[in-house]
């Protein structure tokens, strides 16, 4: 894939790091400095023209591009997780932390050479590295990190001022943890919970206890010759109550898979969306009701938008509010799905009817 959304809006926000970068290797090539990296002690010498060393310092091979398949290939990639950490390390931490994937990823791929080295360039600057040097090895181009210590400070230790213009992530207080088991997560639908409600939406009539009388409100007493009012509450003639559920997972399973699609499509890599049918007009008047299909998701980056829902999204939600109703489900105005991605590529829906 060629450099996401988010990756090339970090590189506009880092833009002047990136230029210093490139300055100050111009810079050496123009005082005719070299540098020498030996991959056995990890140390790079820059030398003058007459061979003087100019600084000691310390390389890390960060990544390695292969030109031919356009493969860009981490350092961290198959690397053993008890080994000691590495300026790597730094760069994966950082990725995840800034919401930039391609920096957390083992492996990226359909980069071309230009697009490869400004992803290394953004995960040297986050590593807090002095440049990069990039050296032909075989068939493939090893891309090195320089760095004033063979290791990353340690996470207890002050850092040192930052160089680079975006500051780091802010700190966010962490919620009180809800005392109690934490609420279920459910695969693809929660069970269903069934609502008793009457038809006007009013609560249901309370059960008296046994032993107790039951409650009556106080009503004025009937004037003489006139006819009783209906009460405008209580549940309707015959007092059926209606039970409100969430639709069965036979009907709600083809409007989440299109759901799922269409989520997929829009925002590769998204964090969370949102998936709503709101039934707009009177439950009396069924047939003559307007049905509106959100979709809204949170993207790689962090960013809240809303999708125009395809047609096939619109036509899985009109069937699933038919079958509903002949299924013999109460009258909802509003369904709403909450989707959360799974690592394995599925998902986590919570789903509720109002």
């Amino acid at each position: 894939m060629p450099l996401d959304e988010a990756t090339r809006r970090f590189a506009f926000l880092l833009q002047r790091d990136l230029r210093r970068i490139s300055e100050k290797r111009e810079e050496q090539n123009a005082r005719g400095e070299e540098l020498k990296f030996d991959s056995v002690s990890r140390v790079a010498i820059v030398q003058s023209r007459r061979g003087e060393p100019v600084s000691r310092l310390y390389g890390e091979v960060l990544a390695t591009y292969a030109p031919h398949d356009r493969i860009l290939r981490w350092g961290w990639a198959g690397r053993s997780s008890s080994s000691s950490a590495t300026h790597g390390d730094v760069v994966f931490r950082e990725g995840q932390a800034r919401g930039v994937p391609q920096l957390t990823m083992s492996v990226v791929g359909d980069l071309d050479e230009a697009d490869a080295l400004t992803l290394v360039k953004l995960g040297a600057l986050v590593a807090r590295a002095e440049g990069i040097h990039d050296r032909q090895v075989g068939s493939e181009i090893e891309m090195i990190g320089i760095f004033d210590r063979p290791r990353p400070a340690d996470p207890t230790e002050p850092a040192r001022e930052s160089r680079f213009s975006v500051p780091p992530p802010p700190v966010v207080d962490k919620a009180p943890e809800p005392k109690g088991p934490p609420p279920r997560a459910y695969r693809s639908i929660p069970p269903i919970r069934e609502i008793f409600e009457p038809r006007t939406g009013s609560s249901p009539p309370r059960t008296p206890s046994s032993g107790a009388p039951a409650s009556l409100s106080s009503m004025p007493p009937p004037v003489a010759g006139a006819s009783p009012k209906p009460s405008s509450s209580g549940p309707p003639p015959g007092g059926a109550l209606k039970k409100l559920r969430e639709p069965s997972r036979a009907l709600f399973l083809p409007v989440a898979n299109a759901a799922l699609a269409a989520l997929a499509r829009g925002s590769k890599g998204y964090l969370q969306g949102l998936f709503a049918v709101t039934l707009d007009g009177e439950p009396a008047s069924l047939g003559h009701r307007r049905l509106v299909v959100q979709l809204v998701v949170i993207d790689a980056a962090g960013i809240l938008r809303a999708l125009d829902p395809p047609a096939e999204v619109v036509e899985a939600a009109a069937t699933m509010v038919a079958a509903d109703r002949r299924d013999g489900n109460g009258t909802w105005r509003k369904l709403s799905a909450r989707i959360t991605p799974k690592p394995d590529g599925g998902a986590t829906l919570h789903v509720d009817v109002t």
